[in-house]
């Protein structure tokens, strides 16, 4: 499983338009092939930072979301609203069961 976490700062006065779009893009998200979940929340203790947290199948379902249009667009605009650039990290992982450090069967 592919997991990505991503931040951006809202500058001020962008907040509601980047949550907007936000919430937009990860319902679109949702219905592409190989996304098992897609959210975004808000910082509560930093307001204007939202965080993307993402599940995909794999690293090629996950390259098939950046070739999309729409996921190319979002990108663009969260950026111009962003204080600073918005970061993303994508990491390789496996699901394991906390009470046994194993996968879940």
């Amino acid at each position: 499983m592919i997991l990505v976490i991503g931040r951006a700062t809202a500058k001020p006065g962008t907040l509601a338009e980047m949550q907007r779009i936000s919430v937009e893009h990860v319902l679109r998200s949702r219905a592409e092939p190989g996304c098992i979940s897609h959210e975004v929340s808000t910082d509560v203790q930093t307001p204007l930072r939202l965080t993307f947290v993402e599940r995909w199948a794999d690293m090629a379902a996950l390259q098939m979301h950046f070739r999309v249009d729409a996921s190319r667009t979002f990108g663009k605009a969260l950026a111009a609203m962003a204080d600073g650039t918005p970061d993303m990290a994508v990491y390789q992982s496996d699901e394991i069961d906390p009470r046994t450090g194993r996968a879940p069967a």
